[in-house]
């Protein structure tokens, strides 16, 4: 008892109580307010969640007791904790902005972070959060030079067994917190799962955990179970392809933050935002799709249309563009349709770079690839983003590049965020009436609901344009996930915010048939209609789709999904015998090549120039002359001018497509000499 006593009337062992287990306890209740944005719900979650608080705060605990081991204690711990609350303010603020949490695949795309941040945040909120972060990291700095440092003796293996305690107290911790199910390790809705698991063990779920894991029941006998359900596969787990009469193109439409906002069921608009997709709805399949995530995400859900694979068996928050497909080829709609003759192109109305596109269609199977580079656009959004009738004409060129049926994946962005709360349309098309409880909300809503309008103008044009080319068709329309417009699951008539929906438009007669779908399944239905039966996973859910399942029979088939998506990405590939049939394609970027056919010299006044003349310019297009980038001025698609005097013979010009934020050259021309007039 004495020596208890003697222990809280220790001054340094007082403090070292206060600091290593009450701090770890403030940051985690901090980081959980912020979390929540609540001050009552981050208590709540600390009394009604007891033992999964105890398990992130012990995270914080072990990372600040390795200040123990060091003398320059006030700077370890102002460390630590700084970057403990600067993740908990930067999950706020993406809470507010996109609705979905902070998670550590985040951290993949911070390039894309830097390029569309002047779309979200004010340069004066930009330069003033830059301002706090240097002067913190000035505090950080001196404090590290400057600080106080522990004049005492410190008793090394004591502090070394405190943090081994606290170490092993966290690993046992969360183990029973996970053999009990208290904690998991997949969660599919980050932000239910970040509201219940708390942030601290959601962000490190998502660090730590990444692909699909392999399933307990794997192995060959498995795989043999779920592909011998077919009876088209031999021996050899080669498969007979369907005999197809119809090859038609077949145009995926990914629209931005694309949803019917009339759900909104206190909104009142002064008429239907989107009157042409309600009308196709009306007649054509459609449907609910559940999606991923919301007010962000695109890249996921094209992931899973693409290749028809469940994110819920991938790492919390992952995004396999960042991942495994920036490395490894993957089976996909687009080498399925390979099989059937069919030209793959995939295109966007925004940067090439944009979550590693340009890098990872090539292991999608994409024969070309149309970003906005390649494209003139004419007419940008307030916001910056390029509007969506551009598509049009690009689609409809791409069509008549090939003398073979087409597959297009298109990737709208006119919707993208974010919606400023200040009005910056002065006659509105379609006004809100009623229902939004401030002037912000209200602009930022009239905003999105015009943006949306202007997107359902463009399918109409697109649709008509699509029933002039004079080939079969089919366009699958639909939204990627709902806008961060702050909406909850009460405001809307169908109670989800992770459901779009989806219409299937054909101009040859397909009968309609609606139904619900998961964003995996809309593919393979598409290629079912057709009778088209290329594909391990695609054949997988086409026998599948018609079926009726219980909850046991369910489970079942995505346990059965997830054997294959491990074999194909992680495993030992033995749906295909142990090697996989795909190999990255050569894509080429646009479908109209860009060159160059003249180099002129031209004086005006007394300035000198060089006119270069070709073909398929746009105003991406920049002039290198002997390796070295100049200001180029765009005249047409066929001219570009730049600043140049003492043009000499061998001079050597190439024409660059290049990303406008980041300066990455997209693609060039071949090398053109000058050769002297």
């Amino acid at each position: 008892m004495n020596k208890i006593k003697d222990f809280f009337k220790n001054k340094i062992y007082r403090n070292n109580i206060l600091i290593f287990i009450l701090l770890p306890i403030c940051i985690e209740l901090v980081i959980e307010i912020l979390n929540r944005g609540s001050l009552i719900k981050g208590f709540k979650f600390m009394f009604t969640s007891p033992f999964i608080f105890f398990c992130n705060l012990m995270f914080i605990f072990v990372s600040i007791s390795i200040g123990l081991l060091t003398r320059r204690r006030v700077f370890y711990i102002a460390f630590v904790s700084s970057i403990w609350l600067i993740a908990g303010i930067i999950n706020r603020i993406l809470l507010m902005v996109r609705v979905t949490p902070f998670n550590a695949n985040d951290l993949k795309l911070i390039d894309a972070a830097v390029a569309i941040v002047d779309q979200y945040f004010t340069p004066f909120l930009v330069s003033l959060t830059m301002i706090g972060l240097i002067l913190l990291l000035l505090v950080i700095v001196m404090l590290f030079l400057k600080g106080p440092k522990i004049s005492y003796k410190i008793n090394y293996w004591k502090n070394i067994v405190i943090v081994g305690i606290g170490f092993v107290v966290c690993v046992l911790s969360t183990n029973i917190a996970l053999d009990t199910g208290t904690l998991v390790t997949k969660f599919p809705n980050l932000t239910i799962g970040y509201n219940k698991y708390g942030f601290v063990y959601c962000f490190g779920a998502g660090l730590f955990n990444s692909g699909v894991k392999k399933p307990s029941d794997y192995s060959k006998d498995k795989i043999d179970s779920i592909i011998d359900t077919d009876d088209n596969n031999t021996e050899d787990n080669e498969v007979k392809l369907n005999k197809v009469e119809r090859k038609p193109n077949i145009i995926f439409l990914q629209l931005e933050s694309f949803f019917d906002i009339n759900k909104a069921t206190d909104i009142k608009f002064s008429s239907d935002p989107i009157p042409y997709f309600n009308q196709l709805k009306k007649e054509y399949s459609s449907g609910f799709l559940n999606v991923y995530n919301v007010g962000y995400g695109t890249c996921n859900t094209e992931f899973e249309i693409m290749t028809s694979m469940n994110l819920d068996d991938f790492g919390p928050g992952e995004i396999p563009y960042k991942t495994v497909l920036k490395s490894t080829t993957c089976e996909s709609t687009a080498f399925n349709l390979k099989e059937y003759g069919y030209s793959t192109h995939a295109m966007h109305n925004n940067d090439a770079t944009f979550y590693t596109r340009k890098s990872v269609f090539p292991h999608l199977g994409y024969d070309t690839f149309t970003s906005i580079e390649y494209m003139n656009v004419e007419e940008y959004t307030p916001e910056g983003w390029a509007k969506d009738k551009v598509l049009t004409d690009e689609i409809i060129k791409t069509l008549k590049s090939t003398d073979c049926p087409d597959y297009i994946y298109t990737i709208s962005v006119q919707g993208h965020g974010s919606y400023p709360t200040s009005k910056v349309i002065e006659n509105p098309v379609i006004k809100v009436e009623s229902g939004a409880d401030d002037e912000g909300r209200k602009n930022a809503i009239e905003y999105y609901a015009n943006q949306i309008h202007e997107m359902d103008e463009f399918i109409k044009k697109l649709t008509e344009a699509l029933s002039d080319c004079g080939e079969d068709t089919i366009l699958v329309m639909y939204g990627d996930h709902l806008p961060g417009l702050g909406f909850s699951e009460k405001d809307l008539s169908n109670g989800s915010l992770y459901q779009t929906e989806y219409v299937i438009w054909n101009n040859f007669g397909l009968q309609k048939n609606d139904r619900d779908l998961e964003t995996f399944q809309l593919a393979p239905r598409i290629l079912k209609e057709l009778g088209m039966n290329s594909g391990v996973i695609n054949r997988y859910h086409q026998q599948h789709l018609d079926e009726d399942k219980d909850d046991e029979e369910h489970k079942d088939y995505l346990s059965g999904l997830q054997n294959l998506e491990y074999d194909i990405l992680y495993g030992d590939q033995l749906v295909y015998s142990g090697v996989s049939p795909y190999s990255p394609t050569d894509m080429t970027m646009g479908v109209e090549e860009i060159e160059i056919t003249k180099i002129e010299p031209v004086t005006d006044g007394d300035t000198e120039y060089v006119e270069i003349k070709g073909k398929n310019f746009t105003k991406f297009s920049k002039v290198f002359v002997n390796g070295d980038k100049r200001d180029t001025e765009f005249i047409d698609t066929s001219t570009l001018r730049i600043k140049y005097s003492g043009l000499q013979t061998l001079d050597s010009f190439v024409v660059s497509q290049v990303d406008k934020d980041s300066g990455y050259v997209v693609g060039s021309t071949k090398e053109c000499l000058y050769y002297g007039q």
